[in-house]
């Protein structure tokens, strides 16, 4: 039976990077400009965001990327490889698991992104579920291609609709985190530990008890949401702990 739970985002939080951003390293590498972090896309790629979700920005990138420059699985992989977690993250999660907990990933990254990352970490034995994106490599092309969250998990594939309208339509990490809860049993237990860093990370905070941990990373979106609109803040049961980096954490927990 499980009685302890820790729910993690991934980007910015395991890692301490964007993984979706990290990517276009590879075509900053392309065009000898390294000095940059983000590369330009069309404005049309740019504009999906707001019309639609971030996935289908990602799509849209990924799609760009084997097209316009012939990327193919392994140019990705490769990339992601490069992202190494920090020791403390490692200890951390390995601690918690020898100690019993059970660990999940609730992420709006993608699962090729996560598990390659993951693997060449040593750390892909350490989570029981992952609720992210699937992706996979088209086998004619070679292009990434993601589904939406909300096509998998939703049973009639609908939209999120979040009342609190700060998550995306794509993914409600709390609507996810309520359905895991049913699913292993909330009254079994006796702690959870949520870690995260953005904005939609707000909503699963409202499902946390007073006894239960919510671990907000400092100075990112989620700490300055807090901050900004106290009333979100008010509506949390459980105790706030901010962490800067992951030895902030090691040395809770």
């Amino acid at each position: 039976m499980i009685t302890k739970l820790a729910v993690f985002d991934f980007d910015n939080t395991i890692i301490d990077v964007n993984s979706d951003t990290f990517v276009d390293r590879i075509l900053l590498r392309l065009i000898n400009d390294t000095k940059k972090k983000y590369y330009d896309y069309p404005s049309e790629i740019e504009r999906l965001t707001q019309c639609h979700n971030w996935t289908h920005r990602m799509n849209a990138v990924f799609s760009y990327m084997n097209s316009e420059h012939s990327i193919q699985r392994q140019d990705i992989i490769n990339c992601m490889h490069e992202i190494i977690i920090d020791d403390s993250m490692k200890q951390l999660l390995q601690r918690m698991y020898l100690e019993a907990f059970e660990l999940i990933i609730i992420s709006d990254a993608n699962s090729i992104f996560i598990q390659e990352i993951l693997h060449k970490n040593n750390l892909n034995h350490i989570f029981s579920k992952i609720y992210t994106n699937q992706a996979d490599f088209c086998a004619q092309t070679g292009c990434l291609k993601v589904q939406p969250f909300n096509e998998s998990f939703n049973f009639n594939k609908e939209l999120f609709n979040c009342p609190t309208e700060i998550c995306s339509s794509n993914i409600c990490k709390g609507e996810v985190l309520k359905r895991h809860l049913v699913d292993i049993g909330l009254s079994n237990l006796t702690k959870i530990v949520y870690v995260g860093d953005g904005r939609n990370d707000y909503c699963p905070g409202l499902c946390l008890r007073e006894c239960d941990f919510y671990c907000v990373r400092e100075n990112y979106s989620l700490s300055k949401l807090l901050d900004k609109r106290t009333n979100l803040k008010e509506c949390l049961m459980t105790k706030i702990i901010k962490w800067h980096t992951a030895k902030d954490l090691l040395d809770i927990f």
